[in-house]
């Protein structure tokens, strides 16, 4: 997936933009605080139908207006165009139309515009709660299986309506609380195994890259997936816990409480980690997750953000983040960066597919 042109009206500090972009690599560089962050946020927006940032629509619009508008035009691999669209004003619905045709729900757009984000912010993959985690396995999983997000989100509907019930001071009614455990269990079993699944088959692509990024480090990468579902269906934890979690006030068991545990030569990278390591090991997550993707659905090859990810990497760990980029991406970068040198030795591995953008005070120019 290629997209060849950007609209951008009102879109945080960016005013207005019509961009076109090259096939290839892309990159912006600027001092921070200009909008290079906040244009490849209007790009991942028109993929996931909301900000990579977890902004509120609202707060997306820019400062002083009612209203913003983002539109893409796209290439697919198979050479058909896809035209998005996407407006929101104040007090109001977005809507999100594809090819000029609105979605009747937004989760129906979610993997038409397959993409990978990279940013400082996915650190909390490795230091954060598991709920970050979990959004990265949602986040891979929901780009090729629309079964996946549909019962995911049932299964979150579900929580909330026992969670509802734990809390209310009124008895419960038996019969009502295991319908509502027999359901959870049926979407957990789901996900379970799409999850499980999905590890099983990532696993190969992150050791690989990560050896790519790190070829002197004797440390293996490993991921662990923990799950209540391991041992055996959900509906019975939850009858045999439900009077604990009465007292508590909301589920303990489920999906929902699903974690990853990343060690780097049987250690927890989160604990031990060197800051570099932590960084390049996040970094071999994300990257992996753009080839796993490239081998998944339609086999539609996904547009990968790379925004500021250099920072506080040693020289060599850049140099060889540096050399898989320019070398060993088949499908379209955007790369943002306020070192200009870091730019100039990506695009000096390049064969010309590629062009560069400066952005100050929200205005973008080649």
């Amino acid at each position: 997936m290629t997209l060849e042109h950007l609209s951008i009206f009102n879109y945080r500090n960016i005013a207005e933009a019509s961009l076109d972009f090259s096939s290839g690599v892309n990159c912006l560089t600027g001092a921070n605080g200009q909008g290079k962050t906040n244009l490849l946020d209007a790009i991942y927006f028109l993929s996931f139908c909301k900000s990579a940032g977890g902004a509120t629509d609202s707060m997306n619009i820019r400062h002083g207006e009612e209203s913003f508008m983002l539109s893409g035009t796209y290439a697919a691999d198979n050479g058909t165009q896809e035209k998005i669209t996407c407006a929101t004003r104040i007090g109001q619905r977005k809507v999100f139309r594809r090819n000029d045709k609105a979605y009747g729900r937004l989760s129906e757009h979610i993997g038409v515009i397959p993409l990978v984000m990279i940013s400082p912010g996915d650190q909390e993959l490795i230091s954060g709660v598991s709920e970050a985690r979990r959004k990265l396995m949602n986040a891979v999983i929901s780009q090729y299986d629309g079964k996946y997000l549909s019962v995911t989100m049932r299964y979150e509907r579900t929580l909330r309506q026992r969670n509802a019930l734990l809390r209310d001071e009124a008895p419960i009614d038996p019969t009502v609380m295991t319908v509502l455990e027999e359901m959870m269990s049926e979407d957990a079993a789901v996900i379970y195994e799409a999850r499980r699944a999905f590890v099983e088959e990532f696993m190969p692509f992150f050791e690989q890259i990560y050896r790519a990024l790190c070829p002197d480090e004797g440390e293996v990468p490993t991921i662990a997936y923990q799950s209540h579902s391991s041992r055996g269906p959900l509906a019975a934890l939850l009858s045999e816990y439900r009077e604990r979690e009465r007292i508590v006030g909301h589920t303990l068991h489920g999906p929902h409480r699903d974690d990853l545990v990343f060690n780097l030569g049987g250690y927890a990278v989160r604990h031990e980690g060197s800051q570099g390591q932590t960084k390049t090991f996040f970094i071999a997550l994300k990257l992996a997750q753009y080839d796993f993707l490239r081998t998944k659905g339609e086999r539609r090859t996904p547009i990968l953000l790379l925004d500021d990810i250099f920072d506080k990497l040693d020289t060599e760990r850049v140099a060889r983040i540096v050399r898989y980029v320019s070398s060993g991406m088949p499908g379209q970068v955007f790369i943002t960066d306020t070192d200009r040198s870091h730019v100039d030795r990506i695009l000096a591995g390049l064969d010309g597919n590629y062009r560069h953008f400066h952005v100050e005070g929200g205005s973008i120019s080649e």
